[in-house]
């Protein structure tokens, strides 16, 4: 059996099946195929910023936040900061953090796409890709034909390895849950610099639990468990008690898409689209996968050309922040960075509520965020 689509989805996780929601909505001809079955895991510490929240709203259409309460499975409006267990900041936002279970968040994505009567094949591990012939073979055979092909497969993007790219650059991972009767203040978004190289630890409210992980840029020399295992035993929590689970993720330089067809683009952690900093990437794959339907229904003939001008704004913030980040990870920074913090209440709930949570500042632009803060506090 045969069958032919204008758009092809590879991929279910958010950046794909917000691409088909979008598709969906227009009317537009669309199939996704994923490798997994859902609800699945997934290892993400869940963060959920403000531009995230909106862009989550524009794909669901909804206009009030509390209508997606049960999306969610916390939310945060205390940071604090450490340099490995030495507090350093504690911080009010007044935008507030969420988090998600990626199972579950990504499961309620997949449902809103069947609802609108979205077809999805699942379990789809072993398809064979013609590029040439714009064909992909199914597990059973089964051959779909496709106009325009969006590449949403994650960081170790086997769709974007069969198209000739060069493998991208990566950190990695990774992360266990506790019960939150385990942990102090356990409502609290917490960020420790020193527990790893090029990165840093977090503890994330999470229903009931509180996700722990550490992540970085990929090192092979490092072992990434026993890391994770000193830093759960640092906040007195039995590693041997914790499911400790690790993935890649892109380290922050954006794939170059200029060599695919011009009916081809890469979304998501496939494109290489998450913060180098924070390593922030639902709001990324959201972004990608709206621009990358909307650069379809608008210029099906462009449709590549038209998506990398789309995203050519988040390129260059990502850009910006991958070259701060070869900066702000070197010992010394780090030293220096960690050292004048300290006690910086007011600075981090500016810094968080006007750059993580909104990108109101670029990192082109993080010393007009420094002198509009001393402006507000002098104000003060």
């Amino acid at each position: 059996m045969t069958k032919h689509t204008d758009t092809l989805v590879i991929g279910a996780g958010p950046a794909g099946i917000s691409a088909a929601i979008t598709l969906q909505k227009a009317g537009i001809p669309n199939i996704v195929i994923d490798k997994s079955s859902f609800p699945r895991e997934k290892v993400c510490g869940g963060l959920v910023t403000n531009k995230t929240l909106k862009a989550l709203m524009r794909l669901l259409n909804v206009r009030d936040p509390r209508r997606l309460k049960e999306t969610f499975a916390d939310h945060s409006d205390t940071v604090e900061i450490y340099d490995k267990n030495k507090r350093l900041t504690c911080s009010k936002v007044s935008k507030y953090l969420r988090f998600v279970k990626r199972n579950r968040f990504d499961f309620f994505l997949v449902k809103q796409y069947k609802s609108l009567g979205g077809t999805i094949y699942e379990n789809e591990k072993n398809y064979q890709a013609d590029f040439s012939k714009q064909e992909i073979r199914l597990t059973d055979g089964n051959i779909i034909y496709y106009d325009h092909l969006i590449v949403a497969d994650g960081a170790l993007s086997v769709t974007g390895a069969a198209l000739g790219l060069p493998g991208q650059e990566f950190s990695f991972c990774i992360e266990a849950y506790a019960p939150k009767t385990q942990i102090k203040n356990h409502d609290r978004t917490k960020v420790y610099f020193g527990i790893i190289d090029n990165g840093y630890a977090w503890v994330f409210p999470s229903g009931k639990e509180v996700c722990i992980g550490l992540g970085g840029e990929y090192d092979k020399s490092v072992s990434y468990i026993k890391k994770l295992k000193a830093f759960l035993e640092q906040l007195k929590i039995d590693p041997e008690s914790c499911r400790i689970r690790g993935a890649f993720v892109p380290s922050g330089k954006v794939n170059d898409q200029s060599s695919l067809p011009e009916n081809v683009i890469l979304a998501g952690d496939a494109g290489g689209f998450i913060d180098p900093i924070y390593g922030e990437g639902l709001y990324f794959a959201l972004s990608s996968g709206i621009a990358a339907a909307k650069s379809r229904i608008s210029s099906p003939k462009s449709f590549k050309n038209k998506y990398l001008k789309m995203m050519a704004g988040h390129i260059k913030m990502i850009s910006h922040g991958y070259r701060l980040k070869k900066i702000f990870f070197k010992k010394r920074i780090q030293e220096i960075f960690k050292k004048r913090l300290g006690g910086k209440d007011s600075f981090v709930s500016f810094y968080c509520d006007n750059q993580v949570s909104t990108y109101r500042y670029s990192y082109s632009a993080l010393f007009s965020l420094y002198i509009d803060y001393k402006k507000r506090v002098f104000i003060r």
